[in-house]
C-alpha cells in the first residue's frame, strides 16, 4: 500500500504519475461498506496546469457488496475513472482572456475541487468519496435473485422451502370494499 499524499514540489513539469495498491485503511472507510476484495489498483496522474493541480486516473479492482433480496455477499468488478482538481484555497486564479476550452474538456467550474493543504495533495477524500458513489443503491448478486421466503428465511437461491405461497392481500383492499358499499347504496 501507498501514501496518498504528495507534495507539490514532486509534481515535473510533465506530470507526476502514479501506480499503488489502495486497500481499506488508505481509504478510511467503516468497516463493512463497501467491502473491499483485497485491494484496489491506483493508476493516475497529477499535472500542474495554470496554477491548479489537474489530477485524473482510476481505480480498478473488485467490491463485496450485500444483495438487496437474499442479502448474500457478492463480489463485483470495480472500474471507477475520477478526475479533480486541486487549488490553493489562498490563492485565486483568474481566469485567462481568449481561453477556449476543446470539445472533450470538461467546464472547470463542473469538476470536483479539493484544497491544496500545506503544500500537499491528498487524494484519499477523492478516492473514498468515488468509490462509496460507485456502490448502486439497490445491488443485486444477479438479475435472477429470488430473495428470500417472507415466511421462513430461508434463500430461495438455494432451493425452495416447504412453506405454501401467501398472498397477501392490498392494502387498498378496504377503499375497494368501500367502493362496492357505495355504489349497491347508489344502486
Amino acid at each position: 500500500m501507498g501514501c496518498l499524499s504528495f507534495s507539490l514540489q514532486d509534481v515535473p513539469p510533465d506530470g507526476l504519475h502514479v501506480a499503488r495498491e489502495v486497500g481499506k485503511e488508505d481509504l478510511q472507510l467503516e468497516e463493512d461498506y463497501p467491502g473491499i476484495r483485497d485491494v484496489l489498483s491506483l493508476t493516475a496522474t497529477i499535472r500542474l496546469e495554470d496554477s491548479e493541480f489537474w489530477v485524473e486516473g482510476e481505480l480498478k479492482g473488485f467490491l463485496v457488496h450485500e444483495c438487496v433480496r437474499c442479502l448474500g455477499e457478492f463480489t463485483a468488478p470495480a472500474n471507477i475513472s475520477f478526475q479533480a482538481r486541486y487549488r490553493d484555497p489562498h490563492h485565486r486564479r483568474a481566469r485567462r482572456k481568449g481561453t477556449d476550452k476543446s470539445e472533450g474538456d470538461q467546464d472547470p467550474d463542473e469538476v470536483e475541487s479539493y484544497p491544496v493543504v500545506k503544500q500537499r495533495i491528498a487524494l484519499h477524500d477523492l478516492l473514498r468519496e468515488h468509490v462509496i458513489l460507485s456502490v448502486p443503491m439497490q445491488p443485486l448478486c444477479s438479475d435472477g435473485c429470488r430473495g428470500l421466503c417472507q415466511t421462513c428465511g430461508h434463500s430461495l437461491n438455494v432451493s425452495t422451502c416447504g412453506c405454501e405461497e401467501t398472498r397477501t392481500e392490498s392494502p387498498f383492499a378496504v377503499l375497494r370494499a368501500v367502493r362496492k358499499s357505495s355504489s349497491n347504496r347508489l344502486a
